[in-house]
């Protein structure tokens, strides 16, 4: 079979092999330490059907990590810096969430939630916002109710909807607040781009579509394959293990088998984790040199084209041209001076209305 003959498919992964596995000589980029964020827990209330820490085929773990290690992580991240929160499982699975995210504020940082948005009620919203959490960022891989559940099994679409609708009305208090969602290229996704894009464009500030990652190093449904490999780009993620991890491969990898040679939290600095980490990815012969010697996540940090990368396509919207829906319309004035998040229950049908015609239809 020639090449013109093979499936998309088949060729996409036959490139990327081949790119991967040509000779490759790693430099890292030893500028100022990168450090991505936390990773608290393994336990989630979902099992979604690619998730290789809690889906159906899974070895579920239950790790969370120690605050007293968080706070040690933070008090090394000088103020103004990002440092993002997240999980293997969901964020607001750990029981310390709210206090991480309390801690991170004071110390001046610019915090950023990752969740799949089933546990955020407007109660929850309030507080962070109340802390000056502005950034948040949800897990939403498809825009119709069944095909979501499918694909994000024990979730609800109207669920997250109504939490994104709720950070909605908030922004027009606060307009520094960021909605955005990331979604994975899974099932119909990639041939229905544009559709999506139209679902979230009176929503959220932007959406990423991602390609998706399998057997835990690999990657289909790229945008563009590069032409050649590139370096990766060494940022720290902590691990509900404590461990620190290089990049977003090293997070699942250290799911699937034992990565105790990754630097501990409990015994490193960032800076030190830092530079033992390049040193790793720099020699062929360490266990990182290994794994990153067959691992496709290098296509991350692929040059763009077009505005894209071969890993991510994202889309922003103008949200300011898009009338923010008037939580005390047609309400009794007394009833106005109450909380935000019980205006917001007058209008919240007609929210995720639309979603619910979506299922009706599948």
């Amino acid at each position: 079979m020639n090449t013109s003959e093979k499936p998309k498919r088949a060729l996409e992964a036959e490139t990327l092999e081949r790119l991967t596995t040509a000779p490759f000589t790693p430099r890292a980029d030893r500028g100022v330490v990168d450090f991505n964020g936390f990773a608290t827990t393994e336990t989630c209330e979902l099992s979604c059907v690619f998730c290789h820490f809690n889906g159906p085929n899974a070895t579920k773990k239950a790790k969370t990590l120690a605050p007293e290690l968080v706070a040690k992580g933070l008090r090394e991240v000088p103020p103004g810096r990002q440092v993002h929160f997240a999980a293997t499982g969901d964020f607001f699975q750990d029981p310390h969430a709210m206090d991480h995210l309390q801690k991170s504020t004071e110390l001046g940082h610019q915090v950023h939630v990752l969740s799949h948005g089933q546990s955020m009620p407007p109660g929850r919203i309030d507080e962070m916002l109340a802390m000056g959490v502005r950034e948040f960022r949800f897990s939403v891989d498809h825009i119709e109710p069944r095909a979501y559940a499918k694909i994000r099994r024990g979730g609800d679409l109207d669920r997250v909807l109504e939490t994104i609708a709720y950070l909605r009305t908030r922004k027009a208090e606060l307009p520094d607040i960021s909605v955005e969602v990331n979604c994975i290229l899974i099932g119909d996704t990639r041939q229905r781009l544009q559709e999506f894009a139209d679902f979230w464009s009176t929503r959220v500030d932007a959406v990423h579509f991602h390609a998706e990652y399998y057997d835990t190093l690999k990657f289909r449904n790229l945008f563009f394959i590069p032409e050649k490999r590139n370096d990766c780009h060494i940022q720290l993620y902590v691990l509900p293990s404590g461990y620190i991890t290089p990049c977003c491969a090293m997070m699942v990898q250290s799911h699937e088998s034992d990565t105790s040679w990754l630097p501990h939290l409990k015994d490193n600095s960032l800076q030190e984790a830092y530079d033992k980490l390049c040193d790793m990815y720099e020699d062929p012969e360490s266990e990182l040199g290994k794994v990153c010697a067959k691992c496709q996540w290098w296509v991350m940090w692929s040059e763009h084209k077009d505005g894209e990368s071969p890993y991510m396509r994202s889309v922003r919207f103008d949200l300011a041209s898009v009338p923010t829906p008037d939580p005390q319309q047609d309400e009794p004035v007394a009833a106005r001076g109450s909380p935000p998040w019980q205006r917001f229950k007058q209008w919240l049908s007609g929210a995720v209305a639309s979603s619910r015609d979506r299922g009706r239809q599948t």
